[in-house]
């Protein structure tokens, strides 16, 4: 149970936070908590400058009475406002009956393996871990080998992977002798809270000039980059004629300079949203910093950290963009969530770079290409990196949320990766679709070819050059006209005019239609209670709102493309056959007045993710809001905000 650290902002896995602390920077006028990600000087620390005491060297594998004395005689001797390092998985601390009644219990145990630093009591008895249930959380988790795994990203990522495993979610996470200007912002990204120095001054002493794109050797370079205060006014052969202490120095001190400049900088891109965008860039330094950003995206770490929306831009501008989770789970959530009204003539159209695709003036033109008819259609967006988006979800995010390049080529992997979906989503919907219309060209007609061949269907193209050309345009008119026209009987008489046998959903069922889509993607097949013969969609797109008769069930949220659902609306999905607890947050019987804290919380869905609209359930209380962190963070972390419920209510009062 963390006491002493509390996480104030996250984006994906980085996360801003507080360490309290006091005094962490041996500053006289220093506040009393530090802010994360936080960089230890390593110098300071080890000259016993900060208020940071490492216990270890007193802890052998046998101890005696003499020994367990001499460690809890340091421990009462270190100030309060120090923290305590112990070694990891051995030992643990025990308090005096009389001591434990009088103060909180401020020192915590440890998880094998690792070791821990934490507030520490006045007095304590040191005993060794019999029994791997006197494990609790710590303050702070220190990974020792992490300056060993430098250049080896699969090492590395196994070791971390396995650590945060473990932790606590709202415990910090320090990695010592690892950090560098080029690795800090891939580190922090990953997770973690503290960094040090230690590699900074090591450098230093090695004529080893660190920046953000990379470590150069002093007697190799003829300008220095930085315009720091070690820096200011002198030349790499300036530096190279110094006396060697004065050098060593020097350079140390540059090295600490741009680490602190690399951090400052990635804690402003963590709150402005946009780390990953930084880290796609700063991955390119070094070949095993983008083996650590491909491993990650490949495990549940990332999946689990990233937020169902942003409010940013996400700017999709290399190889590694395709790979995020946020796309990854868009895709996975269309091919099982996502189900195709009821039309059998399919339109694929290219993407925009003007978002949401309707309101682009080639989606507008397609559109009023394909107006009278278009009660007969489902439209589907090709797109990199996004791979196929209904046009139900094209406000969903990041489906109106993200930028690319454009430059009219597709690499090999963005063709499969758009090809493979478009292919999943066409043996999904085998059975519904009739006829296929591709108006598209280029990179985009290549992939259909290619898909339609691999499937052995026919697909009919009608674009020509360009798909907003009035020829194409006239072309994909004249295709979609055919399709009814040839599904029409002939005329029985001159009083009765027949209608095409083709499916087709009226302009109030596709608001429906666009409203299932939404609440299917973000609650599964639990959203399908929501929607019966009573459920009506009133307003103008994209204002919608859903209602049951005159209770309203939701509103969709146009900036991010989601449904904020109502108390009414819990009470249904909760009562629905399909309900098993998704995407609720179960609570003490209290009724919560702004933020919800995770300390108030009894057990979370594990699916629940960062901008989820949740169920909060009490005994006697029901409400909805949005979640702040996870459900896994939920259930395993003593601080922080949760959820912020929308609407909460006890039972008695519906």
């Amino acid at each position: 149970m963390t006491k002493f650290f509390e996480i104030d902002d996250r984006d994906g896995p980085a996360r801003i936070g507080k360490l309290y602390i006091s005094n962490l920077t041996a500053e006289k006028t220093a506040a009393s908590f530090v802010q994360t990600p936080y960089l230890i000087n390593s110098s300071k620390l080890a000259a016993g400058e900060l208020p940071v005491k490492n216990l270890g060297t007193f802890w052998q594998t046998e101890q005696d009475d003499e020994k367990f004395s001499k460690v809890e005689d340091d421990i009462s001797k270190t100030p309060e406002s120090a923290l305590l390092i112990f070694p990891g998985g051995r030992y643990t601390l025990t308090y005096p009956e009389a001591a434990h009644e009088k103060r909180e219990r401020k020192i915590y145990e440890k998880i094998s393996g690792m070791e821990i630093i934490g507030k520490r009591p006045t007095a304590a008895a040191v005993r060794p871990i019999k029994d791997s249930k006197e494990i609790q959380g710590a303050d702070v988790y220190i990974m020792e080998s992490a300056g060993t795994f430098d250049d080896d990203s699969a090492g590395f990522f196994e070791a971390f992977l396995t650590v945060k495993e473990r932790l606590p979610a709202d415990a910090a996470l320090w990695l010592p002798n690892l950090a560098a200007p080029e690795n800090a912002a891939m580190l922090i990204y990953l997770g973690a809270d503290i960094l040090d120095t230690t590699r900074a001054e090591i450098a230093g002493f090695s004529d080893k000039y660190m920046t953000s794109a990379g470590t150069f050797f002093l007697e190799d370079m003829t300008e220095l980059p930085c315009r720091c205060r070690a820096c200011a006014g002198k030349t790499a052969k300036d530096l190279r004629e110094m006396p060697a202490a004065e050098r060593y120095a020097l350079l140390s001190e540059h090295n600490i300079n741009a680490l602190e400049s690399e951090m400052s900088l990635v804690r402003e891109k963590i709150r402005r949203g946009s780390i990953r965008e930084y880290v796609e860039g700063q991955c390119r330094v070094r070949t095993w910093l983008t083996g650590l950003l491909r491993l990650f995206d490949r495990s549940p770490l990332a999946e689990m950290t990233a937020p169902v929306f942003r409010r940013e831009t996400l700017y999709a501008t290399t190889s590694e963009s395709q790979n995020r989770a946020e796309i990854r789970r868009f895709a996975e959530r269309i091919m099982e969530n996502y189900e195709a009204s009821g039309k059998e003539i399919l339109v694929i159209f290219p993407c925009s770079s003007k978002k949401p695709y309707s309101i682009s003036v080639s989606h507008q033109k397609f559109i009023q290409a394909v107006e009278r008819n278009r009660k007969y259609i489902n439209e589907l967006i090709l797109t990199s990196p996004m791979g196929i988006v209904p046009r139900e979800l094209e406000l969903t995010y990041p489906a109106a949320h993200y930028d690319t390049a454009v430059t009219g080529h597709w690499d090999l992997e963005e063709r499969a990766w758009v090809g493979g979906l478009l292919e999943a989503y066409l043996v999904k919907n085998k059975n519904l679709y009739k006829h296929i219309i591709a108006h598209v060209e280029g990179p985009y007609r290549e992939i259909c070819e290619t898909v339609a061949a691999k499937l052995g269907i026919s697909m009919i193209y009608t674009a020509e050059k360009s798909p907003a050309s009035q020829t194409g345009l006239k072309n994909l008119r004249a295709a979609v006209d055919k399709i009814v026209e040839d599904a029409t009987p002939e005329k029985e008489s001159e009083t009765h005019k027949p209608r095409p046998t083709l499916l087709k959903r009226g302009g109030t069922e596709e608001k429906t239609d666009q409203v299932k889509a939404i609440a299917r993607y973000q609650l599964g097949p639990l959203a399908d209670a929501l929607f019966t013969e009573e459920t009506t969609v009133k307003g103008n797109f994209p204002k919608y709102m859903l209602m049951d008769g005159k209770t309203q069930l939701a509103v969709l949220v146009p900036q991010f493309g989601q449904l904020a659902f109502s108390i009414e609306a819990a009470r249904k999905l909760i009562r629905s056959e399909k309900y098993a607890g998704q995407y609720t947050v179960k609570i003490d019987n209290f009724l919560p007045k702004g933020s919800l804290l995770a300390p108030g919380i009894i057990e979370a869905d594990p699916a629940i993710r960062s901008g989820d609209d949740v169920i909060i359930l009490g005994e006697n209380v029901i409400g909805v809001g949005k979640a702040k962190m996870s459900g896994i963070e939920m259930n395993s972390s003593s601080k922080g905000v949760a959820v912020l419920p929308r609407h909460t209510k006890y039972k008695d009062e519906l």
